[in-house]
C-alpha cells in the first residue's frame, strides 16, 4: 500500500538513512549492503523476477503482470559505479516496466574500486548487444537507468553510435550523474536541501570508479563532454533540490544544441533518486516512475 507522505515530511528521513549507508567510515562492501537493506522494496504484487545473464552479465529479469514481453526495459541502477544492486532497485523497475509496458533486465554491472571503468561500460554494452542478438529489436529496447545508471545508459548509447550499430528506440535518464569531472563541483554550488548526495560522496565514487591517470573528461566516463549529435530520443527526470540539477540542465542544453530530441521534467522540491522512494510519497514525486516509464513506452515499437 502507498504510503503517500509530503517531501517535507521525508527529507530528514531521508537525509539521515543516507548518513548512515553512505558513513565514511563504511567500507564499500558494507555500503552495499546497507543499501540493499534499506532500499529492497517488494515489487508490485503480480510481479515476477528470475537471476539471469544477458552477455554474460549478471541481472534480474523483472516482469510485471500483462505486459508485452517483446518490449525491454534495460536498465542500470545508480550507485556512483561503486555500490547499488539490481536488488535494490526492484521496486522502481517493476514500476517503470509495468507503465511502459515492458519487462525489465536490471543488471548488475561490475562496479568500482574492484572493477573500475570501463568495466560498467563494457557490461552495459555487452548485455544490449546480446538482447539484440538473442532477437531483440532495438526499436523495441529503452535503456534507462537512474543517478551513476542514467551516466552508464548516455555512454553505452555513445559507444554504440560510434560502432555504427542499432541504437535502442529512447534512453530514460532519472537525475543522471553525466560529469565525473572535479571543476563539476565548483559549477554546481551549494545543494543544502540535498538529503542523500554530497560533492564529498561524488568525489569518493569517482575516486572508487576511475582507475589512475584517467581522464575524467573522456565521454564515456562523462558524456556531458560528448557529442551528443545521433544519439536516440532522451526522457529525463530531475528533481529541483538535487545537487545534480545543474548537471541535468546542462546535459538537457547540450542535448538540443546537438539536434536530440529530449523530453526533461524537473520535479520541484524533490532530491536526487526520489524516485527509489515514490512508494513513500504524495503527489508528483510519487506519480514520477509511472509517468516516466509510460513517457518510454511511448518511444517503443510493437510487433
Amino acid at each position: 500500500m502507498k504510503v503517500g507522505l509530503p517531501p517535507a515530511a521525508l527529507r530528514p528521513g531521508t537525509r539521515a538513512l543516507s548518513r548512515w549507508i553512505f558513513s565514511p567510515t563504511a567500507s564499500w562492501p558494507t555500503v552495499r549492503r546497507r543499501m540493499n537493506f534499506a532500499l529492497a522494496y517488494p515489487p508490485p504484487k503480480g510481479t515476477t523476477v528470475t537471476p539471469t545473464t544477458i552477455g554474460a552479465v549478471a541481472a534480474e529479469d523483472v516482469r510485471p503482470a500483462r505486459i508485452d514481453e517483446s518490449r525491454v526495459l534495460l536498465y542500470a541502477h545508480g550507485g556512483g559505479y561503486a555500490v547499488g544492486s539490481a536488488r535494490a532497485c526492484r521496486a522502481l523497475v517493476a514500476r517503470l516496466g509495468a507503465a511502459a509496458d515492458a519487462r525489465v533486465i536490471a543488471l548488475d554491472y561490475r562496479m568500482g574500486p574492484e572493477h573500475p571503468y570501463p568495466a560498467a561500460v563494457d557490461d552495459g554494452l555487452a548485455a544490449y548487444r546480446a538482447l539484440v542478438a538473442h532477437g531483440v529489436d532495438p526499436s523495441r529496447i529503452a535503456f534507462a537507468g537512474d543517478s551513476a545508471g542514467g551516466g552508464l545508459a548516455l555512454a553505452v548509447a555513445l559507444r554504440l553510435r560510434e560502432a555504427g550499430e542499432p541504437l535502442p528506440a529512447v534512453l530514460g535518464l532519472i537525475c543522471p550523474w553525466p560529469d565525473l569531472t572535479p571543476g563539476a563541483h565548483a559549477r554546481r554550488g551549494p545543494a543544502p536541501l540535498e538529503p542523500t548526495l554530497s560533492a564529498d560522496l561524488l568525489i569518493r565514487f569517482a575516486d572508487a570508479y576511475l582507475p589512475s591517470g584517467q581522464d575524467p573528461t573522456e565521454p564515456t566516463v562523462s558524456p556531458l563532454f560528448a557529442d551528443l549529435a545521433g544519439l536516440p530520443p532522451v526522457v529525463m527526470h530531475s528533481g529541483a533540490d538535487d545537487i545534480l540539477a545543474s548537471d541535468a540542465r546542462e546535459l538537457e542544453k547540450r542535448a538540443r544544441a546537438a539536434g536530440v530530441d529530449i523530453e526533461h521534467r524537473v520535479y520541484d522540491g524533490l532530491w536526487h533518486d526520489f524516485h527509489l522512494m515514490a512508494h513513500f510519497l504524495a503527489g508528483p514525486g510519487g506519480d514520477a516512475p509511472r509517468e516516466l516509464g509510460q513517457a518510454l513506452g511511448r518511444r517503443l515499437g510493437r510487433l
